[in-house]
């Protein structure tokens, strides 16, 4: 009797422990699945961090009073040690969606946002998309504008200072974007939404462009650009409808040597000088650069710029010449990479304006040249 009571606590004890043991193998697995499933999420995203600093001093500056160089995209102060751009980039991408977001401080965010658009200082950009189909993605949220090949920061430029060009450029859009890859060698979209740039107050306007890249080859690389849209402001009783078109091409004819060549075109209704003031008031602008890599640590880059606004649409009439900027000038760039995520680079830029127009040094001077020492690092 004792001996089949004992074999009856033994086999329900083996029972109890073995349904323990499977109850806890379901919780492992679980557990498992859990974690597989975080860490497959966490292995989409991506994280970057930026920091460039700069110190600049103007030559033949003995009338400046101010210590801002005009018409600058980044880089702006002389005479001062500066961070032009420290930024935190996250990015997530998967299969059928992403994202990305990038906030931004320092001198250059600062000068990219008009005074009525300040929130947009410190988000550089901050969108998110859908795959509908295969190579058809629709973003929304705050959106790079494709137009220009040159970026406030520097890092992603050959040259650290932008052209004058440049900064008169439209901003980024908070609007919808829909792109598709039609094969390897073209692609292109729209995107519609409301600009925000230096150059274009506040409007309630939506804007609309287009973009298209062409790569024939492994080594060429060929962007049209446009933004079409109406830039009068909220207050204003008359349209002022501007339709901007921005070309670039890349091009790389051996390995060390790089060459870059972009030519914008604009025109806008109702901008013209008086008497007239009806007519479209057209500008153009551009740069033609070229870079020689000695090696992975030395670079030089030259570069020729040209900026004309006859009628001052975009940079506005100067009082002593009657018509916008016209600028003609050139760069030389000699970089030192000590890490491939890192920069250190001595620029001299020399600009020169239209005759009589006294545009530099606190409007003392046609012309101005700039000593620009930039270094950062990216990772």
């Amino acid at each position: 009797m004792r001996k089949t009571i004992f074999k009856c606590l033994f086999i329900s004890l083996l029972f109890l422990s073995s349904s323990g043991l499977y109850a806890q193998s379901g919780v492992d697995s679980t557990t498992e699945a859990r974690k597989n499933q975080l860490f497959g999420k966490v292995k989409n995203f991506s994280f970057s961090f930026y920091v460039d600093a700069y110190f600049g001093f103007m030559l033949k500056n003995s009338k400046d009073t101010s210590d801002i160089i005009p018409f600058s995209g980044n880089c702006p102060m002389y005479n001062q040690i500066r961070l032009n751009v420290t930024a935190l980039e996250i990015y997530y991408n998967a299969e059928k969606v992403r994202g990305k977001m990038a906030l931004q401080f320092g001198d250059a965010p600062n000068l990219l946002s008009s005074p009525s658009s300040q929130w947009t200082r410190y988000i550089r950009q901050a969108n998110f998309g859908f795959r509908i189909v295969k190579d058809l993605w629709f973003d929304v949220g705050y959106i790079f504008n494709p137009v220009g090949y040159e970026s406030s920061w520097s890092v992603l430029n050959q040259v650290s200072s932008v052209t004058i060009g440049g900064y008169f450029e439209p901003g980024s859009v908070l609007g919808v974007k829909l792109s598709y890859k039609f094969s390897d060698k073209f692609s292109g979209g729209i995107m519609v939404g409301d600009p925000f740039s230096i150059a274009y107050a506040d409007n309630t306007n939506m804007a609309g462009i287009l973009f298209l890249t062409y790569k024939p080859t492994g080594n060429l690389f060929i962007n049209y650009n446009n933004f079409l849209g109406n830039q009068a402001t909220r207050e204003s009783k008359v349209n002022n409808f501007l339709l901007y078109n921005n070309l670039i091409i890349n091009y790389n004819p051996i390995k060390t040597v790089e060459l870059v060549g972009q030519l914008d075109l604009g025109g806008q209704t109702n901008s013209r000088k008086p008497p007239d003031t009806t007519k479209i008031a057209t500008m153009f602008s551009g740069f033609l650069q070229a870079t020689y890599r000695f090696n992975d640590h030395f670079a030089l880059t030259g570069r020729y710029e040209f900026f004309n606004d006859p009628n001052g649409f975009l940079s506005g009439v100067n009082k002593l010449t009657d018509r916008g900027v016209r600028t003609r000038g050139f760069t030389a760039c000699f970089e030192y990479k000590p890490v491939s995520i890192g920069f250190i680079r001595l620029i001299y830029r020399y600009l020169g304006g239209y005759p009589g127009s006294k545009e530099f040094y606190s409007k003392t001077s046609d012309n101005m040249e700039e000593i620009l020492f930039s270094t950062g690092v990216r990772f």
